[in-house]
């Protein structure tokens, strides 16, 4: 699993993030150390991007039906970052992870004491030196997202506030999309 032999794919641009209204101030910082996502563990950095504003709104409406808490879409310029892309099942075959691994349940598994298979998968692209590793969307027909793993750091991708946040306010039609 020699970092050469694993490609790695260049992004760039404007991304979005979905962040609860009241850590607005925060939306760089990393999670706090009691918090676990789909690619990180208690107390790893991780920043949870994606490319369009639609989607970030998508992914967080679920969220917002379950907790009834007010998130905002802050817009962000990524620079380069060099990123494990999962969509590429060649690329994946390569790092020797099953991409279906990051589709399971991950907040089920957590809660009954199981290690989610998505950690795993972004172990090995942390191990390759990946700055962050591409999501394939569950709900969002070739929707992606990115979940960096360092930045704005010596030598990581610079991210950047780019406008301001834009409320995500939920509508009687939309859909939970967990």
């Amino acid at each position: 699993m020699a970092g050469s032999t694993v490609p790695l794919l260049t992004i760039s641009g404007r991304f979005y993030r979905a962040i609860l209204a009241d850590r607005v101030e925060g939306v760089l910082a990393p999670p706090g150390p009691a918090s676990a996502g789909r690619y990180h563990r208690l107390g790893q950095p991780a920043l949870y991007l994606t490319c369009d504003s639609e989607w970030a709104y998508i992914a967080v409406s679920g969220y917002m039906r379950e907790d009834g808490l007010p998130r905002v879409i802050v817009p962000l310029e990524l620079g380069q970052a060099n990123v494990f892309d999962q969509r590429d099942a060649a690329a994946c075959v390569a790092l020797g992870i099953d991409r279906e691994d990051s589709n399971a349940n991950w907040r089920s598994l957590l809660s009954t004491g199981r290690e989610p298979p998505s950690w795993r998968n972004a172990d090995a692209a942390r191990a390759i030196g990946a700055d962050g590793i591409i999501d394939r969307s569950r709900h969002i027909p070739d929707g992606w997202h990115v979940t960096l793993f360092r930045w704005n750091t010596p030598g990581a991708p610079t991210v950047s506030v780019a406008g301001d946040p834009i409320p995500a306010i939920l509508s009687d039609s939309d859909k939970h999309w967990g």
